[in-house]
Protein backbone atom coordinates (compact mmCIF):
# COMPACT_ATOMS: atom_id res chain seq x y z
CA UNK A 1 0.00 0.00 0.00
CA UNK A 2 1.62 3.47 -0.82
CA UNK A 3 0.86 6.09 1.52
CA UNK A 4 1.19 9.52 0.44
CA UNK A 5 1.94 12.76 3.28
CA UNK A 6 1.11 15.94 1.57
CA UNK A 7 3.10 18.50 3.60
CA UNK A 8 6.44 18.02 4.44
CA UNK A 9 6.35 20.22 7.69
CA UNK A 10 6.31 18.77 11.91
CA UNK A 11 3.13 17.65 11.21
CA UNK A 12 3.95 15.64 8.29
CA UNK A 13 7.39 14.42 9.28
CA UNK A 14 6.42 13.60 12.45
CA UNK A 15 3.75 11.51 10.91
CA UNK A 16 6.29 9.56 8.39
CA UNK A 17 8.70 8.78 10.98
CA UNK A 18 6.11 7.51 13.38
CA UNK A 19 5.06 5.03 10.97
CA UNK A 20 8.37 4.06 10.09
CA UNK A 21 8.96 3.12 13.45
CA UNK A 22 6.10 0.91 12.87
CA UNK A 23 6.93 -0.95 9.99
CA UNK A 24 4.77 1.57 7.35
CA UNK A 25 6.31 2.90 4.47
CA UNK A 26 5.34 6.48 3.30
CA UNK A 27 6.65 9.17 0.98
CA UNK A 28 6.41 13.03 1.54
CA UNK A 29 5.41 15.54 -0.69
CA UNK A 30 6.21 18.68 0.08
CA UNK A 31 5.82 22.19 -2.36
CA UNK A 32 8.73 24.04 -1.13
CA UNK A 33 11.49 23.42 -3.21
CA UNK A 34 14.26 23.20 -0.04
CA UNK A 35 14.49 23.28 3.48
CA UNK A 36 15.79 26.19 5.08
CA UNK A 37 15.94 27.51 8.81
CA UNK A 38 13.15 30.14 8.68
CA UNK A 39 10.10 30.90 10.82
CA UNK A 40 10.60 31.84 14.52
CA UNK A 41 10.46 30.07 17.55
CA UNK A 42 8.33 27.31 19.29
CA UNK A 43 7.23 25.60 22.78
CA UNK A 44 6.89 21.75 23.04
CA UNK A 45 5.31 20.64 25.84
CA UNK A 46 5.63 17.74 27.70
CA UNK A 47 2.55 15.29 25.53
CA UNK A 48 4.75 16.76 22.27
CA UNK A 49 8.08 15.82 24.11
CA UNK A 50 6.71 12.52 25.00
CA UNK A 51 6.02 11.43 21.50
CA UNK A 52 9.10 13.24 19.84
CA UNK A 53 11.31 10.84 22.80
CA UNK A 54 8.75 7.88 21.88
CA UNK A 55 10.55 7.93 18.47
CA UNK A 56 13.66 8.40 19.50
CA UNK A 57 14.62 11.83 18.98
CA UNK A 58 14.15 13.97 22.34
CA UNK A 59 17.55 14.10 22.72
CA UNK A 60 18.47 16.04 19.41
CA UNK A 61 16.04 18.36 20.18
CA UNK A 62 17.79 18.97 23.47
CA UNK A 63 20.88 19.63 21.26
CA UNK A 64 19.36 22.42 18.93
CA UNK A 65 17.35 23.88 21.74
CA UNK A 66 16.67 24.44 25.52
CA UNK A 67 14.19 22.52 28.19
CA UNK A 68 12.89 25.39 30.28
CA UNK A 69 12.65 25.33 33.71
CA UNK A 70 9.32 27.96 34.46
CA UNK A 71 6.32 28.94 32.72
CA UNK A 72 4.76 31.81 33.88
CA UNK A 73 2.04 34.18 32.67
CA UNK A 74 3.01 37.64 34.25
CA UNK A 75 1.83 41.25 34.84
CA UNK A 76 3.43 44.17 32.04
CA UNK A 77 6.58 44.35 34.59
CA UNK A 78 7.15 40.89 33.91
CA UNK A 79 6.31 39.93 37.63
CA UNK A 80 4.24 36.27 37.29
CA UNK A 81 0.92 36.29 38.42
CA UNK A 82 0.94 33.23 40.18
CA UNK A 83 4.18 31.39 40.74
CA UNK A 84 4.34 27.70 39.68
CA UNK A 85 5.80 24.56 41.45
CA UNK A 86 7.99 23.01 38.43
CA UNK A 87 6.04 20.25 38.91
CA UNK A 88 3.07 22.00 37.12
CA UNK A 89 5.18 22.22 34.16
CA UNK A 90 6.49 18.27 33.61
CA UNK A 91 4.44 15.37 33.07
CA UNK A 92 4.64 11.74 34.90
CA UNK A 93 7.82 11.38 33.19
CA UNK A 94 9.38 14.62 33.91
CA UNK A 95 9.12 15.36 30.01
CA UNK A 96 9.54 19.38 30.30
CA UNK A 97 8.47 22.11 27.73
CA UNK A 98 11.67 22.65 25.10
CA UNK A 99 11.76 25.74 23.25
CA UNK A 100 13.54 25.50 19.91
CA UNK A 101 13.59 27.62 16.67
CA UNK A 102 10.84 26.03 13.95
CA UNK A 103 13.71 25.72 11.20
CA UNK A 104 15.64 23.73 13.43
CA UNK A 105 13.02 21.50 14.68
CA UNK A 106 12.03 20.65 10.99
CA UNK A 107 15.22 20.25 10.15
CA UNK A 108 15.61 17.33 12.92
CA UNK A 109 12.68 15.73 11.46
CA UNK A 110 14.07 16.11 7.82
CA UNK A 111 17.27 14.50 7.88
CA UNK A 112 15.63 11.88 10.70
CA UNK A 113 13.19 10.52 7.98
CA UNK A 114 15.29 11.23 5.19
CA UNK A 115 17.56 8.05 6.03
CA UNK A 116 14.27 5.53 6.31
CA UNK A 117 12.49 7.08 3.52
CA UNK A 118 11.55 9.24 0.42
CA UNK A 119 10.68 13.31 0.43
CA UNK A 120 9.94 14.60 -2.69
CA UNK A 121 10.23 18.94 -2.27
CA UNK A 122 8.90 20.90 -5.05
CA UNK A 123 5.48 19.15 -5.28
CA UNK A 124 2.56 21.69 -5.19
CA UNK A 125 -0.86 19.68 -4.73
CA UNK A 126 -3.67 20.93 -6.42
CA UNK A 127 -6.04 18.48 -6.35
CA UNK A 128 -7.10 14.79 -6.59
CA UNK A 129 -9.59 11.99 -8.10
CA UNK A 130 -10.38 8.36 -6.70
CA UNK A 131 -11.26 5.61 -9.68
CA UNK A 132 -11.48 1.89 -8.42
CA UNK A 133 -9.71 2.98 -4.81
CA UNK A 134 -6.67 4.51 -6.29
CA UNK A 135 -6.46 7.98 -5.55
CA UNK A 136 -4.76 10.02 -8.68
CA UNK A 137 -2.70 12.95 -6.65
CA UNK A 138 -2.32 15.72 -9.00
CA UNK A 139 0.55 18.32 -8.52
CA UNK A 140 1.17 21.57 -11.19
CA UNK A 141 3.85 19.69 -13.01
CA UNK A 142 2.88 15.76 -12.58
CA UNK A 143 0.53 13.14 -11.14
CA UNK A 144 1.21 10.04 -9.22
CA UNK A 145 -1.17 7.24 -7.65
CA UNK A 146 -1.48 6.51 -4.01
CA UNK A 147 -3.78 4.11 -1.62
CA UNK A 148 -4.10 6.72 0.98
CA UNK A 149 -3.35 10.41 1.47
CA UNK A 150 -2.62 12.13 4.74
CA UNK A 151 -3.49 15.64 4.37
CA UNK A 152 -0.52 17.42 6.50
CA UNK A 153 -0.55 20.89 4.93
CA UNK A 154 -1.24 23.44 7.27
CA UNK A 155 -4.42 25.88 8.01
CA UNK A 156 -4.48 26.67 4.36
CA UNK A 157 -4.66 23.27 3.79
CA UNK A 158 -5.28 22.13 -0.49
CA UNK A 159 -6.18 18.99 0.53
CA UNK A 160 -9.02 20.46 3.22
CA UNK A 161 -9.83 22.84 0.21
CA UNK A 162 -10.06 19.89 -2.33
CA UNK A 163 -12.29 17.83 -0.19
CA UNK A 164 -14.48 19.97 2.02
CA UNK A 165 -14.42 23.51 -0.29
CA UNK A 166 -16.61 25.49 2.21
CA UNK A 167 -14.16 24.72 5.23
CA UNK A 168 -14.11 28.24 6.88
CA UNK A 169 -11.23 29.76 8.96
CA UNK A 170 -11.75 32.25 11.84
CA UNK A 171 -9.88 35.50 12.25
CA UNK A 172 -9.61 36.82 16.05
CA UNK A 173 -8.72 40.58 15.10
CA UNK A 174 -5.64 40.02 16.52
CA UNK A 175 -1.90 40.53 14.93
CA UNK A 176 1.39 38.83 15.85
CA UNK A 177 4.62 39.56 15.30
CA UNK A 178 7.33 37.17 15.82
CA UNK A 179 10.69 36.86 15.97
CA UNK A 180 14.11 35.69 17.01
CA UNK A 181 16.65 38.13 18.40
CA UNK A 182 20.82 38.02 19.01
CA UNK A 183 20.70 39.05 22.79
CA UNK A 184 21.23 37.39 26.30
CA UNK A 185 18.75 37.35 29.17
CA UNK A 186 19.85 38.03 32.40
CA UNK A 187 20.17 35.05 34.85
CA UNK A 188 16.86 35.72 36.00
CA UNK A 189 15.04 34.98 32.97
CA UNK A 190 17.47 32.50 30.91
CA UNK A 191 15.22 28.89 30.64
CA UNK A 192 12.19 30.45 31.29
CA UNK A 193 8.88 31.19 29.14
CA UNK A 194 7.18 34.13 30.24
CA UNK A 195 3.92 35.78 28.62
CA UNK A 196 3.42 39.38 30.18
CA UNK A 197 0.08 40.94 29.65
CA UNK A 198 -1.40 44.78 29.20
CA UNK A 199 -4.47 46.53 27.62
CA UNK A 200 -4.72 44.29 24.72
CA UNK A 201 -1.77 43.06 24.25
CA UNK A 202 0.57 39.65 24.92
CA UNK A 203 4.53 39.48 24.43
CA UNK A 204 6.04 36.25 25.33
CA UNK A 205 9.49 35.03 25.42
CA UNK A 206 12.43 32.84 25.92
CA UNK A 207 15.58 31.94 25.13
CA UNK A 208 16.65 29.43 22.59
CA UNK A 209 20.28 29.21 23.21
CA UNK A 210 22.57 31.33 25.25
CA UNK A 211 22.57 34.42 22.62
CA UNK A 212 19.28 33.79 20.93
CA UNK A 213 15.67 35.16 22.21
CA UNK A 214 12.73 34.06 20.65
CA UNK A 215 9.43 36.44 21.28
CA UNK A 216 6.12 36.86 20.13
CA UNK A 217 3.75 40.03 20.91
CA UNK A 218 0.43 40.13 20.41
CA UNK A 219 -1.97 43.27 19.75
CA UNK A 220 -5.64 43.92 18.94
CA UNK A 221 -6.10 45.79 15.90
CA UNK A 222 -9.04 48.45 16.09
CA UNK A 223 -10.20 49.30 12.51
CA UNK A 224 -7.66 46.44 11.45
CA UNK A 225 -4.54 49.22 10.72
CA UNK A 226 -1.02 47.96 11.82
CA UNK A 227 2.79 48.12 10.70
CA UNK A 228 5.33 45.25 10.22
CA UNK A 229 8.63 47.54 11.50
CA UNK A 230 10.52 47.10 14.46
CA UNK A 231 10.07 50.94 15.83
CA UNK A 232 5.91 50.58 15.57
CA UNK A 233 5.84 47.53 17.34
CA UNK A 234 8.32 49.04 20.24
CA UNK A 235 5.77 51.76 20.52
CA UNK A 236 3.43 49.42 21.61
CA UNK A 237 4.95 48.16 24.62
CA UNK A 238 6.52 51.40 25.86
CA UNK A 239 4.64 50.90 29.39
CA UNK A 240 6.14 47.18 29.50
CA UNK A 241 9.13 45.63 30.94
CA UNK A 242 12.36 48.06 29.51
CA UNK A 243 13.50 44.81 28.24
CA UNK A 244 10.85 43.78 26.38
CA UNK A 245 12.08 46.72 23.90
CA UNK A 246 15.48 45.77 24.32
CA UNK A 247 14.33 42.49 23.14
CA UNK A 248 12.81 43.73 19.47
CA UNK A 249 15.04 45.87 19.30
CA UNK A 250 17.70 43.20 18.50
CA UNK A 251 15.54 40.89 16.08
CA UNK A 252 16.80 40.55 12.49
CA UNK A 253 13.66 39.51 11.00
CA UNK A 254 9.93 39.84 12.01
CA UNK A 255 6.91 37.54 10.89
CA UNK A 256 4.07 39.30 11.01
CA UNK A 257 0.06 37.30 10.78
CA UNK A 258 -3.27 37.66 12.28
CA UNK A 259 -3.97 35.02 14.53
CA UNK A 260 -6.41 32.98 13.06
CA UNK A 261 -7.90 29.21 13.79
CA UNK A 262 -9.81 26.81 11.55
CA UNK A 263 -13.90 26.64 12.26
CA UNK A 264 -14.56 23.27 13.53
CA UNK A 265 -14.78 20.63 10.42
CA UNK A 266 -17.96 17.61 10.55
CA UNK A 267 -15.11 15.02 10.08
CA UNK A 268 -11.51 15.03 8.99
CA UNK A 269 -11.84 12.00 6.37
CA UNK A 270 -13.31 11.33 3.29
CA UNK A 271 -12.90 8.29 1.16
CA UNK A 272 -8.88 6.93 1.61
CA UNK A 273 -8.26 10.40 2.83
CA UNK A 274 -7.67 12.09 6.20
CA UNK A 275 -6.49 15.60 7.83
CA UNK A 276 -3.96 16.12 10.01
CA UNK A 277 -2.84 18.77 12.52
CA UNK A 278 -3.42 22.44 11.33
CA UNK A 279 -4.97 20.88 7.72
CA UNK A 280 -7.91 19.27 10.71
CA UNK A 281 -8.16 21.34 13.43
CA UNK A 282 -5.86 24.80 13.46
CA UNK A 283 -5.98 26.09 16.95
CA UNK A 284 -5.10 29.37 17.83
CA UNK A 285 -1.55 29.73 20.01
CA UNK A 286 -2.86 30.73 22.93
CA UNK A 287 -2.17 27.27 24.61
CA UNK A 288 0.72 26.32 23.05
CA UNK A 289 -0.72 23.55 21.83
CA UNK A 290 -0.95 23.89 17.86
CA UNK A 291 2.48 21.77 16.49
CA UNK A 292 1.92 20.06 19.56
CA UNK A 293 -1.62 18.40 18.90
CA UNK A 294 0.12 17.70 15.05
CA UNK A 295 2.32 15.44 16.68
CA UNK A 296 -0.64 13.92 18.72
CA UNK A 297 -2.10 13.40 15.56
CA UNK A 298 1.41 11.57 13.59
CA UNK A 299 1.36 9.46 16.89
CA UNK A 300 -2.22 8.40 17.09
CA UNK A 301 -2.63 7.50 13.26
CA UNK A 302 0.84 5.49 12.97
CA UNK A 303 -0.20 3.69 15.68
CA UNK A 304 -4.16 2.65 14.83
CA UNK A 305 -2.76 2.14 11.06
CA UNK A 306 -0.47 -0.54 12.41
CA UNK A 307 -3.51 -1.84 14.31
CA UNK A 308 -5.83 -2.06 12.01
CA UNK A 309 -4.04 -3.16 8.91
CA UNK A 310 -4.29 0.26 6.60
CA UNK A 311 -8.05 0.15 6.59
CA UNK A 312 -10.30 3.09 5.99
CA UNK A 313 -12.18 2.20 9.29
CA UNK A 314 -9.43 4.09 10.69
CA UNK A 315 -10.11 7.44 10.03
CA UNK A 316 -13.06 7.10 12.05
CA UNK A 317 -11.53 5.57 14.97
CA UNK A 318 -8.42 8.10 15.03
CA UNK A 319 -11.63 10.94 14.96
CA UNK A 320 -13.08 9.20 17.68
CA UNK A 321 -9.90 9.18 20.11
CA UNK A 322 -8.70 12.55 19.35
CA UNK A 323 -11.83 15.18 18.95
CA UNK A 324 -12.79 15.53 23.04
CA UNK A 325 -9.41 16.31 23.55
CA UNK A 326 -8.69 18.92 20.37
CA UNK A 327 -12.02 20.52 20.29
CA UNK A 328 -11.00 21.48 24.35
CA UNK A 329 -7.96 22.62 22.97
CA UNK A 330 -8.89 24.71 20.39
CA UNK A 331 -12.46 26.04 21.97
CA UNK A 332 -10.45 26.92 25.06
CA UNK A 333 -7.55 28.57 23.34
CA UNK A 334 -10.19 30.54 21.15
CA UNK A 335 -11.53 31.82 24.37
CA UNK A 336 -8.41 32.35 26.30
CA UNK A 337 -6.97 34.98 24.04
CA UNK A 338 -9.73 36.83 23.71
CA UNK A 339 -10.31 37.37 27.78
CA UNK A 340 -6.84 37.74 27.56
CA UNK A 341 -7.40 41.14 25.16
CA UNK A 342 -10.58 41.99 27.29
CA UNK A 343 -10.29 44.68 30.27
CA UNK A 344 -12.89 43.39 31.58
CA UNK A 345 -11.95 39.37 31.63
CA UNK A 346 -8.09 40.20 31.65
CA UNK A 347 -8.16 40.72 35.72
CA UNK A 348 -10.63 37.90 36.19
CA UNK A 349 -8.36 35.54 34.68
CA UNK A 350 -5.72 37.01 36.52
CA UNK A 351 -7.49 36.72 40.21
CA UNK A 352 -8.90 32.94 39.22
CA UNK A 353 -4.79 32.16 38.01
CA UNK A 354 -3.98 33.50 41.81
CA UNK A 355 -6.74 31.25 43.84
CA UNK A 356 -7.08 28.24 42.42
CA UNK A 357 -5.34 25.57 43.89
CA UNK A 358 -1.39 24.12 42.15
CA UNK A 359 -3.66 20.86 42.48
CA UNK A 360 -6.35 21.70 40.16
CA UNK A 361 -3.88 23.55 37.78
CA UNK A 362 -2.12 20.44 38.29
CA UNK A 363 -5.15 17.97 36.86
CA UNK A 364 -5.92 20.04 34.52
CA UNK A 365 -2.68 20.01 32.98
CA UNK A 366 -2.36 16.49 33.05
CA UNK A 367 -4.85 16.28 31.05
CA UNK A 368 -3.50 18.09 28.32
CA UNK A 369 -0.36 16.11 28.61
CA UNK A 370 -1.50 12.59 28.38
CA UNK A 371 -1.38 10.23 25.83
CA UNK A 372 -2.97 7.12 25.59
CA UNK A 373 -0.33 3.79 25.65
CA UNK A 374 -0.66 1.36 22.39
CA UNK A 375 0.51 -2.18 23.30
Amino acid sequence: MKIAIIGGGITGLTTALALHKLGIKSTVYEQAEAFSEIGAGIWLQPNAVKILDWLGIKDKMLEKGVELKRVDIAHSNLQPVKKLKNELLQDEQGNRTIAIHRGRLQQVLFDEFSQYGQIELGKKYTSQSTENNKIQINFSEHQIQADMVLGADGIHSQVRQHLFPDSEIRRTGQICWRGISKFKLPESLMYTGRESWGHKRRFGFSNLSDDEVYWFAVHTIDGGNYKTDVKYIQSLFTDFAPIVNEIIGHVGFVHTAEITDLKRLKTWSKGNTCLLGDAAHATTPNMGQGACQGIEDAYYISNLLAQNNLSQETFKIFEQKRRTKVDYIVNNSWRFGKMAHSPIAQPIIKLLMKVTPEKVLTSQMGKVYSIESFS
